[in-house]
């Protein structure tokens, strides 16, 4: 699996925040929030292409946010903006009962 895209560090490069967190919104009203230190530091990126190809809609295209390490529905389909805030606000999933975070290793799927 070869994914292609830019990583968050690069698109925050010249971004100065008091924030610590940040709610990706996809196009049909989905949300979900990510710790800015789980998008940092070479973790996560926006995906355009996968195996070579343009990432087709069922798996997130035109573009996908892609953070593989956390469970996959913090890697949100079709997102079309990164809203700083300075809270974790909950989003789809975080409100309908799952964990906030959601690292996988620590068995964090439900709140």
């Amino acid at each position: 699996m070869v994914w292609r895209g830019v990583s968050l560090d690069t698109l925050f490069e010249n971004v100065e925040t008091p924030s610590d967190f940040a709610t990706a919104h996809s196009f049909g009203g989905y949300t979900t929030n990510v710790p800015l230190w789980d998008l940092l530091g070479g973790k996560a990126w926006v995906a355009w292409e996968f195996d070579g190809e343009p990432l087709e809609r069922a798996h997130g295209g035109p573009a996908r946010l892609l953070v593989p390490h956390l469970y996959f529905w913090k890697s949100a389909k079709w997102i079309h903006g990164l809203e700083l805030t300075g809270e974790d606000v909950p989003g789809f999933w975080e409100s309908n009962g799952y964990h906030l975070h959601g690292n996988p290793w620590r068995e964090e799927r439900y709140a």
